[in-house]
């Protein structure tokens, strides 16, 4: 009887090892998902907190430059004059002309593209000068550097001769806001 007493008692102490085995088996399986899943939340918190960072340094430096900004967005806005200012215009680049001895025929070209929310708006203009090479090249100057009001360029220009004046048609724009 003992000997039968002796087999249950190391059947129920395997028993118990082996259940005591599979129970920490499943805890320790529970647990380690349990864990992997805070690992990644805590990844996932570092790389939030970093990308925030991030996005507080950018805001930092954003709000550091708009001050700088305004400066030079005013400066802009004395440069571009309104679409209903661009009358005078005409007028002024005839008046760059006369001073330098050039005549001058002068023509906005096309419908004006207006001014967007992050764009300037601008018309497209030509100019036929007819002068001396001296002459027409200082109303070029003239018109690039010192245009009163309006801010404009000249994208295209074609120079020939005419007996002892030149002849310069040139296609620009100016911008408004």
């Amino acid at each position: 009887m003992e000997q039968k007493n002796f087999k249950e008692q190391v059947w129920t102490g395997v028993g118990i090892i082996v259940g005591s085995m599979i129970v920490f088996g499943v805890a320790l399986y529970l647990t380690a998902n349990d864990l992997q899943e805070q690992i990644g939340a805590v990844t996932k918190s570092r790389s939030d907190i970093a990308d925030q960072s991030v996005l507080i340094n950018s805001y930092s430096n954003l709000k550091e430059n708009a001050q700088a900004a305004a400066a030079y967005q005013t400066a802009m806005d004395q440069l571009l004059a309104t679409q209903d200012n661009l009358i005078a215009f005409p007028s002024q680049i005839n008046g760059l002309a006369r001073n330098n001895g050039v005549d001058l025929v002068f023509s906005f070209e096309g419908d004006p593209v207006p001014a967007g929310s992050s764009t300037v708006g601008y018309v497209d203009f030509k100019l036929n000068a007819t002068g001396s090479l001296d002459g027409i090249t200082a109303f070029l100057k003239d018109m690039e550097s010192s245009t009163p009001v309006l801010l404009s360029t000249i994208d295209s220009f074609d120079l020939t001769q005419s007996g002892s004046n030149y002849i310069v048609v040139a296609l620009g724009r100016v911008f408004f806001k």
